[in-house]
Formats: C-alpha cells, sequence, structure tokens
C-alpha cells in the first residue's frame, strides 16, 4: 500500500435535533500550510482536486452534502466544480470582497445549480446583493453576542435559507442558538474536523484510469474517447507523433486525435495508450512487467477461441492486475474510480472465471521466467510465446 498524506479535513454540520446534515471540507497540508498561506485559490482548488482524486478508504463524509470554500478568483474564473451541483453548498468567505464582477459570478454558478453559505456573515450591507443567491447563513458565534444575532436575524427576517451556527462549543450555546431559530450547528461540542488520510492520483494517472475506461468499453464511444485523450496534451502528442511515425505510414499528416483513433482502430489505441500511459506514470521496468503480463493474457485469450473468452478485455484484466505496481496505489481503491463488470473484478481480485484462468497462468509464467526457475517443466509453446510477447514489447518501448 502506498504511503498516505493528508488530503483534507471534515467537520460535520448537525441539525437541531443532532442529526447528520452535512460536511465541510477544509484544506489539509502534508506540510502543515494554511489555506491563508498557500492563497485561497490554491487552498480551493487543492481540496476539490483531493476530494475528486484522492484514493481513501474514509469515504463517508464523501455521501453527503459537502460545503466547500472557494476563493473569488475562482469563482470570477468560471471554472466551476467538477462536481454534481446538489452534492456541493459553496461557501463565501469573509475575505471575499462582493464586487460586482464576484456578484455577477455568483449569478452564473446559481445559474448552474449551485448552492452558496455566506460564511462567518457579519451582515455588512455591502452583501446584500448576494442574499438572494444565498441558501444558508453562517454565524460565528464567537465573534457576536446572542443580543447582537437575534438584531441581525430579526434585520433579515425576509431570509428564506437556513440558519447556522458554527463554533459551537458547548449545550447552552446550542440550546441559546436553537431559541433563535437557528436550524444547523458546527463546533467542537459536535466534533472537531477529522483529518481524511489516503493517497493522491496525479493527474495523469487519473486521465489514463478515465481513458482506459473508455478504451476497454464493449463499443467504445469514439467522439467522447477523442475528448478524453484531448484533455492530457503528453497523451495526445504522443499518439500524433506515432500515428505519423513510419510505423502507420499516411498520404499526408495526421493532426486531429479523432483522425488518429480512425487511423489506428480502437486494438491498437488500446495497447498504445497502455503503454504510454504506464510510462508516464511508472518506471520502464515496472510498464514493461505489467504490459508483457497484459500482453500475454491476450495471447491466451486469443488460442482459447472461445464465445465466453474477450481477449481484449483479457488484455485489460492483465493491466488492472498490475495497476498498483505502475501506479502504486491500492488496487480496490483505484478501482472504485473505475466502473468495472464483476467479472473484470473476480478475474483480477481472484483468478476467477476464464479471464482470471489467463491471468493465472501469465502470472506463473512472469514468475518463472523472472526467477529462471523450471522452465525446463514448461510447456515449450507456452515459454516461445512469452518471450516473442517480451520482444514486442521492448520494441514499443523503443518507439516512444
Amino acid at each position: 500500500m502506498a504511503e498516505t498524506f493528508p488530503l483534507l479535513a471534515a467537520q460535520p454540520i448537525y441539525d437541531n435535533k443532532n442529526r447528520f446534515y452535512a460536511v465541510e471540507l477544509l484544506y489539509r497540508s502534508a506540510l502543515n500550510l494554511t489555506a491563508e498561506t498557500v492563497g485561497d485559490t490554491a487552498a480551493t482548488s487543492e481540496v476539490v482536486f483531493n476530494l475528486c482524486a484522492g484514493i481513501t478508504t474514509q469515504t463517508e463524509q464523501y455521501d453527503a452534502t459537502a460545503f466547500i470554500n472557494v476563493s473569488s478568483e475562482f469563482l470570477v474564473s468560471q471554472s466551476f466544480l467538477p462536481i454534481e451541483p446538489d452534492k456541493v453548498v459553496i461557501e463565501l468567505v469573509e475575505r471575499i470582497k462582493p464586487t460586482r464582477a464576484v456578484v455577477n459570478a455568483v449569478a452564473r454558478w446559481y445559474e448552474k445549480g449551485f448552492r452558496f453559505a455566506l460564511d462567518d456573515f457579519e451582515f455588512d450591507p455591502a452583501w446584500e446583493p448576494l442574499l438572494k443567491y444565498a441558501s444558508y447563513i453562517k454565524v460565528d458565534v464567537s465573534t457576536l453576542t446572542l443580543a447582537q444575532a437575534k438584531a441581525f436575524k430579526q434585520k433579515l427576517s425576509g431570509f428564506k435559507g437556513k440558519w447556522l451556527a458554527e463554533r459551537v462549543e458547548d449545550e447552552a450555546t446550542k440550546q441559546a442558538y436553537e431559541a433563535l431559530g437557528f436550524e444547523l450547528f458546527q463546533g467542537y461540542y459536535f466534533a472537531k474536523p477529522t483529518v481524511v488520510y489516503g493517497t493522491r492520483l496525479e493527474p495523469s494517472s487519473l486521465q489514463l484510469a478515465k481513458v482506459l475506461s473508455l478504451c476497454f468499453e464493449k463499443e467504445p464511444d469514439l467522439t467522447e474517447l477523442s475528448q478524453v485523450i484531448s484533455e492530457d496534451p503528453k497523451l495526445s502528442v504522443s499518439l500524433l507523433k506515432i500515428v505519423n511515425s513510419p510505423l502507420y505510414p499516411t498520404a499526408s499528416p495526421i493532426t486531429r486525435v479523432k483522425d488518429v483513433i480512425m487511423r489506428l482502430g480502437i486494438e491498437k489505441l488500446r495497447r498504445w495508450i497502455a503503454l504510454i500511459g504506464s510510462v508516464t506514470a511508472s518506471s520502464p521496468e515496472a510498464s514493461r512487467m505489467v504490459l508483457v503480463r497484459a500482453q500475454m493474457c491476450y495471447e491466451l485469450a486469443k488460442r482459447q477461441n472461445s464465445p465466453d473468452i474477450d481477449p481484449d478485455q483479457c488484455y485489460f484484466v492483465g493491466l488492472l492486475s498490475g495497476i498498483d505496481i505502475m501506479l502504486g496505489v491500492d488496487k480496490a481503491c483505484f478501482f472504485e474510480k473505475l466502473p468495472l463488470s464483476e467479472q473484470t473484478k473476480m478475474a483480477v481480485d481472484d483468478c476467477a472465471g476464464p479471464m482470471g484462468h489467463c491471468l493465472r497462468i501469465a502470472l506463473k509464467l512472469e514468475q518463472l521466467v523472472q526467477m529462471k526457475q523450471q522452465l525446463h517443466k514448461v510447456d515449450i509453446r507456452l515459454l516461445t510465446s512469452y518471450r516473442t510477447v517480451s520482444a514486442k514489447v521492448q520494441e514499443l518501448f523503443n518507439t516512444i
């Protein structure tokens, strides 16, 4: 298992009956840096990326509505969040200045379906244009007296959203604010922020998972596949170089990813993407070993010539069996990022089923060849096939 690091922190939010309602996700750094130190924009991006790309067994908070702090730069950039709007509440922290550009940006996010919370709300008139977009007002009870909170709440009696008291540290404070009509509560009285640890896939590894998943579908959507490949500049450039090399002579240069797919065909494309992605993400030795294993699974499936086993899917099984070696992540957690069939999971995890049988043979051959033991007992046809596959994979490595 790869070493784990702090991905983010999670602090629960409860309703007035002490039932879990949502979770606020907070920035945490392996270097103990604060969000203020790295900057709000960087902290926002880090939290969102770790939420989406982190591999962790602590996933229960991901099923809840997530409150996430977003910087003004992030808002105005119109990047939006790669999360379904109904799964997230955008917190507008007190450090944000409610300029016209920010108000317009919030309006655009609101039209996309995102909800907002006005965090550490101080009842400054400058924030009034944002009230119509807010679903929550968060009040830091440590900075106000109860009388001040009551007066401010009465002033905004027309607000239709929910009121949330944060930094609640005892039962008396909770009851006092509940009596004022606050519906949600957050603070040390309920729970301190819990650091979520895990490993994080780098963007190249995430993209590899996404591309591989699309590639090995029974009927790949070539338009979607083309778009996803285009989102990875290194992968796109590598494929363009390959398809314009002497390996694939063409009358005129190919310059579009969609044409690359058409020129190579889905089977060759799968092989090249696996090769390029694995080399980018891991050491050449690890990549070579796993790719030989995958290709050997393909050859074994092909030999069976059975309608019950798809050689391409068998290649995919061989590839997935070494994903922990290639990317340095826990295999089971990584698989949560891929929509795998039960047959594929069983083959990879337990060497079960027809594809699992091919993987078991490939793994045994790999072990014997590496250890140089009992090779005289191996079927000469299998050994020859393994060595041929190894030579072909090495040839491919020499071209990139």
